[in-house]
């Protein structure tokens, strides 16, 4: 990716390097593809630990599910990529790929990342790192360091206990 954006911008001051812009756009296609397969599979798992975690945080009272947000889907990659590639060049940089991708949180259907109260993205960045940790675990086999910094004052009673009692 970062020897594709150099060559974009070159290619305006040496438009003669336009030809060598293929070879990274196959090797940027090849693993692109790669990453998007392998986050798809990531989230699936991260989205069933999160729910349960964050069901148990909240009592059952808030749904919560993470989703992958692709700027891309891998079997749209190679033809967007070339799509934009115009585009890329006058900007000097790659506008499609797994590097604009993101996680998308939601709780009862509302993107918390832009809707979510303080407490929800609280509460829901609480249920994320104890999902990476279970899955940390499951992957491999030891358990990882958790450290709170004053997180409980932030929490009610309810929380409060469900955190304690799924780290003990």
């Amino acid at each position: 990716l970062n020897e594709r954006n150099n060559l974009l911008k070159q290619i305006s001051i040496y438009p003669a390097l336009y030809d060598t812009l293929d070879g990274w756009d196959e090797q940027l296609i090849d693993n692109g593809i790669k990453i998007i397969e392998k986050r798809e599979e990531f989230l699936l798992l991260l989205d069933r630990q999160v729910r349960e975690i964050h069901n148990g945080l909240t009592g059952g009272s808030e749904n919560m599910k993470a989703s992958y947000d692709k700027n891309v889907k891998a079997e749209e990659f190679r033809s967007i990529l070339y799509e934009r590639r115009d585009k890329d060049i006058r900007r000097g940089t790659t506008s499609a790929g797994p590097h604009r991708d993101d996680i998308a949180f939601f709780i009862d259907n509302i993107d918390i990342r832009k809707f979510g109260s303080q407490g929800q993205q609280r509460t829901a960045a609480l249920s994320l790192k104890l999902s990476e940790i279970k899955l940390m675990e499951q992957v491999s086999g030891e358990k990882p360091v958790l450290l709170l910094d004053d997180v409980l004052s932030e929490l009610d009673r309810h929380r409060q206990q469900f955190l304690l009692e799924s780290i003990s």
